[in-house]
């Protein structure tokens, strides 16, 4: 697979829409995805970002978490918890996923291909750090693939509890739960709005950064933490 000859500029399509882009904070809800010690805890994690990533991604979201509880925008925070029966029964997400864990075979810079099943429940590297939970919090704890609505209830309380319109997504990884989960709001009808300080990817800024730049391009708006803030003032 040969990389494109020239990267083209799309940045005046992305000022464009993200002047377009209004928001009703009574009609939005923030999703975080997959925000765990086992990406973000550097003591705990199986499969780490950066460091640095990992600082910035807490600090950002934690920013943006206490605006939007301000605001009474509803936090909701959907992630893997494994029950022992799936890892006693060796249930697998994802196919390139297992094979590449099977073969020792890791993208990750930090880290080495898993060694077993991640992320089961009752374990520290499930739980998300305490600076991103507050009371009140909504917990969807059954994600399994990477798409954040498939097999869960996560459509039922963004469209039918909350009522909204704008899915405002930040999470770990940017280029595959957060895509996937990106793509599955645009395709139910909802606006997917990525924070971009708030979203990381374990396989480096390299993959991160493609993955804003097609989101930006083709299903979602991808703002900074100010930028909504912003936006949800003015609205």
């Amino acid at each position: 697979m040969q990389p494109p000859v020239e990267i083209s500029d799309r940045s005046e399509y992305r000022r464009r829409m993200n002047e377009l882009l209004t928001i009703d904070k009574r009609r939005t809800v923030i999703v975080t995805v997959d925000m765990q010690n086992d990406y973000l805890d550097m003591n705990l994690a199986t499969a780490p970002v950066a460091p640095e990533e990992a600082a910035r991604v807490i600090a950002s979201t934690r920013r943006l978490l206490e605006f939007a509880r301000a605001e009474s925008i509803p936090v909701i925070h959907v992630y893997v918890k494994r029950r022992p029966v799936e890892v006693e029964r060796g249930f697998e997400s994802h196919p390139l996923v297992s094979i590449s864990q099977r073969a020792r075979c890791s993208q990750n810079a930090q880290a080495e291909a898993r060694r077993g099943p991640d992320r089961v429940e009752g374990t520290p590297q499930a739980e998300l750090p305490a600076a991103l939970v507050a009371t009140g919090d909504v917990h969807v704890t059954t994600k399994r693939v990477m798409d954040s609505f498939h097999g869960t209830d996560l459509d039922t309380l963004v469209g039918r509890v909350f009522k909204a319109e704008t899915v405002v997504l930040t999470g770990i990884n940017t280029d595959t739960c957060v895509m996937a989960t990106t793509f599955a709001a645009g395709n139910r009808g909802y606006r997917p709005v990525v924070i971009s300080d708030c979203v990381a990817s374990m396989r480096g800024r390299d993959q991160h950064w493609m993955a804003l730049e097609i989101m930006s391009r083709s299903i979602a708006w991808v703002l900074t933490v100010d930028e909504f803030a912003a936006k949800v003032r003015a609205g």
